[in-house]
């Protein structure tokens, strides 16, 4: 595909339910927990920046680093959203040393939106870290004025390790929800121009999925695209649904 070539823009689009669910939760007087999950490139990320614009936040993304290397990134994050110069140069040495340094110096009056986004790679690189988390919300987090987000895409992961009767975090959650794909109703909202029918068929191909919506040209034929994003080895699309059966 040529860089001229003008592909589907990126828009938030059919999130208006969820957006306004999220605000009524974070508008709530006690703590928050959230547990959002749901498919790869379905737009959880999406959703968080959008909703936590103008709100006091921490967003943090895991990732298969090791864990020291998390810890770190998560500790300038929290640095930075402090203004403390002296906490990025400390040598923090659990999770839970962490969270207490940030909770004790952190100004409560307004409530702070905390987001660990791909929470699932934070319980595979420390399989205990649900149960951390467990005693942080028990002890600490509960009491203070935060809304505390956990987002992730591998949902029997998210699920064993947040909403499942075993799971340390069982029964923390203040709420959940299960992020779906973009409805065909919404779908005309990335393509406004587009005739109706080759709608359908552009849909029948990505099923909704925004992340897949976007590797699309409406300038070009439903077989041109799948040739060109899909049965070429080199598109995004070609190895995609091997990641997702592998996960």
């Amino acid at each position: 595909m040529g860089n001229s070539e003008k592909i589907i823009e990126s828009r938030f689009v059919n999130r208006d339910n969820e957006c306004a669910y999220l605000e009524r939760e974070y508008l709530k007087k006690k703590a928050g927990f959230l547990v959002l999950y749901g498919r790869r490139r379905v737009g959880k990320t999406a959703l968080i920046q959008e909703f936590i614009k103008g709100k006091k936040a921490i967003y943090f993304m895991a990732d298969k680093q090791v864990e020291k290397d998390m810890t770190g990134r998560l500790q300038q994050t929290m640095a930075r959203a402090l203004k403390d110069t002296l906490m990025e140069k400390l040598n923090f040495n659990s999770w839970e040393d962490l969270f207490e340094y940030w909770i004790e110096r952190e100004d409560f009056s307004k409530k702070i939106v905390v987001v660990l986004d791909e929470f699932q790679y934070l319980a595979k690189v420390n399989p205990a870290f649900p149960s951390i988390l467990q005693r942080l919300w028990d002890e600490k987090i509960k009491k203070r004025n935060i809304f505390l987000i956990l987002c992730g895409s591998l949902i029997n992961m998210m699920y064993a390790t947040t909403l499942r009767y075993d799971s340390p975090l069982y029964g923390r959650r203040t709420c959940q929800m299960k992020l779906d794909p973009v409805t065909f109703d919404n779908y005309e909202k990335f393509i406004p121009d587009m005739d109706p029918v080759k709608r359908l068929e552009f849909y029948s191909i990505t099923g909704g999925v925004p992340k897949y919506i976007e590797t699309l040209s409406p300038k070009r034929s439903l077989r041109e695209n799948i040739s060109r994003n899909i049965l070429s080895k080199n598109s995004y699309l070609y190895n995609e649904s091997r990641f997702i059966l592998n996960q």
